[in-house]
């Protein structure tokens, strides 16, 4: 998995803040984001679920749990599997590498961080990941973007996604048992059946043997 952090994210967010757009926004507007990632926490209490959009910069969107209580966007980030590095103090530059290179100028793009309740919209974050308190339970978001929009899927939508791959996981863990149970059981019906045939064997010897005795003392008898 990866981890995000941008090093222009306080620099765009106290932008935003100054111009009055630290307020809800939809899901990238038109992007396709593709497939959501699986990877979020499965439970409420397992953790915090971050989601980083890398679709931007040639990557797909990624997910990762981070368990327990994370006491900071950044700790959270790194728990889920990411390595962010920065630019400059407090600043994510790259996340798991990305953009690569690090940009020496900025272009207008950074790593945006975005925050969500489960099955609600993504809501930009009104403080740096350093300074954020996620929720255990929440939804926590990277986007390498111009700050107008969020991961391209939604919290419901990586939700989604984590249960069906372990529903699938577990349908698969229950065939492989099944399975396995099947192969016990036929191994175990063979020991009966070859003592039974064993026993069929030493029967028909025994049958041979006495016709055998009885027709030389029939043979004799006449």
């Amino acid at each position: 998995m990866r981890h995000p952090k941008p090093p222009v994210t306080r620099i765009a967010a106290a932008a935003a803040i100054g111009l009055g757009l630290l307020t809800v926004l939809p899901t990238a507007a038109g992007a396709d984001a593709g497939p959501a990632p699986a990877g979020a926490c499965l439970t409420a209490d397992q953790g915090v679920t971050v989601v980083v959009d890398f679709t931007d910069v040639g990557g797909e969107v990624e997910a990762g749990c981070a368990e327990g209580d994370p006491t900071s966007g950044r700790e959270a980030l790194e728990l889920a599997g990411f390595t962010p590095a920065d630019s400059t103090p407090g600043l994510i530059c790259t996340i798991d590498s990305l953009p690569d290179p690090c940009p020496t100028e900025f272009d207008g793009n950074f790593w945006s961080y975005w925050t969500a309740e489960p099955g609600a919209d993504w809501v930009s974050a009104t403080v740096g990941a350093d300074e954020a308190d996620p929720a255990v339970g929440g939804y926590e978001g990277w986007r390498y973007f111009d700050g107008s929009a969020g991961p391209t899927v939604t919290s419901a939508d990586v939700a989604a996604a984590a249960e069906d791959a372990d529903q699938t996981t577990e349908g698969s863990e229950d065939a492989t048992a099944s399975a396995t149970g099947d192969e016990a059981q036929e191994e175990g019906s063979g020991a009966p059946v070859g003592v039974i045939a064993g026993i069929a064997a030493v029967i028909v010897v025994g049958l041979v043997a006495v016709l055998v005795t009885r027709r030389r003392a029939a043979q004799r008898g006449d």
